[in-house]
Order: structure tokens, then C-alpha cells, then sequence
């Protein structure tokens, strides 16, 4: 796999529309607890599903381009480091929730709330990692 600067920069903007189209489809199928029905329901848990997979994909090339730069820098930018650690633990309970309510045959009591609230926290993660990360952002499009 190409490791390039550019690469990592144009995987970085990919992550951020998948997360953002991810959450707010997610905010969207949870609001029928509350009463407020979205339509098509059965379009949003497809877009929902597609892009949080593919978030997920992507994620993990992100981890595996950025894993070494977090091991060395995590002394340096603990608060950052603990935050990418946060993200990347509630990014795979995220992940696994959200297959294994795609795939149980039978309503899993619970799991779509936990699913929803782990979804929360990773939010939360992702924004304060974006904070810190985005305005490096622009170095990974410089030309030479």
C-alpha cells in the first residue's frame, strides 16, 4: 500500500464525510424512540450501514498509516494519544454492534441503544481527535 503524504491527507477528508454522513443517519434511525420518524426508514439504515462500514475500512488503513506516529508520540500528546485510544476502542465496539444487529436473526433486546450510545462516545472521540489532527491537515497536500 502507497503510504504517501497526499494519500493520508485524502483518506483523512474520506473519514471525515463517512463519519459525519454515519452520524447523523445514526441520529436520524434513533430519533423513533423519541417519536420522530424519519422516511424512508429503510433507505437511512442503508446508507447508515454502507457508510458506517465503509468508516470502518477506512478507519482501520488510517490506524494502520498512523499506528507507529501514535506509539511514538503518546509522552508528548497524552490528552491526544488517550483521546485516539478512546476513538479507537468505541470505533470497534461500534463496529461489531452495529454487525452483529445487522446480522443476529433475532432482535437482540438492548443492542440497539448500546450501539447508539457507544456511537455517542465515539462521536465524541472522533470530534476532539479532529480538533487536535485537522489543522495538520493542509501539510499532507503541499507539493514539493
Amino acid at each position: 500500500m502507497n503510504n504517501s503524504l497526499r494519500q493520508r491527507g485524502i483518506i483523512g477528508i474520506i473519514l471525515v464525510v463517512l463519519f459525519l454522513v454515519t452520524a447523523i443517519t445514526g441520529i436520524m434511525l434513533h430519533m423513533k424512540s423519541h417519536g420522530i420518524i424519519f422516511q424512508p426508514r429503510d433507505i437511512l439504515k442503508v446508507i447508515h450501514w454502507i457508510f458506517g462500514v465503509a468508516m470502518g475500512v477506512f478507519a482501520y488503513i488510517h490506524g494502520k498509516q498512523f499506528f507507529k506516529m501514535l506509539i511514538a508520540l503518546r509522552k508528548r500528546f497524552r490528552f491526544f494519544n488517550a483521546v485516539t485510544w478512546i476513538f479507537i476502542v468505541t470505533a470497534i465496539v461500534t463496529v461489531a454492534t452495529g454487525l452483529i444487529k445487522l446480522l443476529s436473526p433475532v432482535k437482540i433486546h438492548g443492542l440497539g441503544l448500546f450501539h447508539y450510545q457507544v456511537g455517542l462516545v465515539m462521536s465524541i472521540a472522533v470530534v476532539l481527535h479532529l480538533i487536535h489532527a485537522l489543522p495538520t491537515l493542509p501539510r499532507y497536500f503541499r507539493y514539493k
